[in-house]
């Protein structure tokens, strides 16, 4: 029998937004959507195979705020239910990953607002999420290196 060996640093956390990549120093960036995220790099579907190594830019747009990400390709292999291609990244440099742990962290934010609304039946500020979130979840955020 086969043994798998897991080949990961970082525990991944889907994570479906908008995101923006600059390959090749294209003129504009090329909008894709990420699947998931750990401390060590994302993963997207992309229209073509990148190669391992190629060097990219991607941004996380939250809210007003652009987190810009320096990184490399770890992997490129066709997605045979999409056409697409899943493509994983490391992060270049220790800003890059906290700026991506930053970005998660704000959005996760922005949906712990929504879910709490719901919950309570009506609107809460971004401030008062925000706030709650901090005493829920920054002994996690703070186990970040």
């Amino acid at each position: 029998m086969k043994t798998y060996i897991e080949k990961r640093k970082f525990l991944r956390h889907p994570i479906s937004v908008p995101i923006q990549l600059e390959v090749n120093r294209e003129k504009e960036a090329i909008a894709s959507e990420s699947l998931d995220i750990s401390l060590g790099g994302l993963c997207f579907l992309w229209t073509r195979k990148l190669s391992k190594g190629h060097r990219l830019q991607v941004t996380i747009p939250v809210k007003e705020k652009l987190f810009r990400i320096s990184a490399k390709v770890a992997y490129s292999k066709e997605d045979r239910k999409t056409g697409k291609f899943k493509t994983g990244i490391s992060f270049l440099d220790s800003p890059s990953a906290f700026r991506a742990k930053m970005a998660e962290e704000a959005l996760e934010i922005l949906e712990y607002r929504k879910i709490i609304s719901e919950k309570l039946g009506k609107e809460i500020s971004e401030e008062a999420a925000a706030k709650q979130w901090v005493s829920e979840f920054a002994s996690r955020f703070a186990r970040f290196d």
